[in-house]
């Protein structure tokens, strides 16, 4: 008989980040310090920052890896620009930042959140424009394209946690966004 040692990977992380959120909600994030969520977590500080670069990150995880994947498909030739922004529609859903986004208040994080979606969507956005540019678009054409699409993808995942994360379909309000900005854009 075989004992493995120490968490699942991906249960660990989610593990501490519905920690972190749960001590965001108790006493704030500004109040909430990793040796706190460690603790809470039983896990490691040198576990935390393996899965995590910091606090704040805790809320962004899932959202990253779904902007990780878009850019990486948006480098791949082989990928269309619609096919790569229709993807996102079907990647995971970032739970922890839908209870962020809804509880922002409550959390103390609304300006983590602006902040960290601004960030995201200018990384969303210079990935598009690129990508368009290499396809021969006037870049400054490109740029307007590419920050309508990348405001689309964020605006609708607002949406969808504002509406009720779990009684809603992120992959249909991310479609009805991206459709908004093909009749928008062109």
């Amino acid at each position: 008989m075989s004992s493995s040692r120490g968490r699942p990977h991906a249960s660990s992380r989610e593990m501490i980040a519905d920690a972190a959120c749960e001590l965001f909600l108790e006493q704030g994030y500004d109040a909430t310090t990793v040796t706190e969520i460690t603790r809470r977590t039983g896990v490691s500080r040198s576990t935390f920052f393996n899965y995590f670069t910091s606090k704040s990150a805790t809320l962004w995880f899932v959202l990253d890896e779904q902007i990780d994947a878009l850019l990486r498909q948006l480098a791949d030739h082989g990928i269309t620009p619609a096919d790569a922004l229709d993807s996102f529609a079907r990647a995971g859903a970032p739970e922890t930042l839908a209870l962020a986004i809804v509880d922002a208040r409550n959390m103390g994080v609304e300006d983590e959140l602006r902040t960290g979606q601004a960030l995201r969507q200018l990384r969303i956005a210079d990935a598009i424009a690129a990508r368009l540019e290499r396809e021969g678009e006037d870049p400054a054409r490109a740029r307007v394209i590419a920050a309508g699409y990348a405001a689309a993808l964020l605006a609708a995942v607002w949406q969808w946690a504002d509406l009720g994360a779990g009684r809603h379909d992120l992959g249909r309000k991310v479609g009805a966004a991206l459709r908004t900005a093909r009749e928008v854009l062109g």
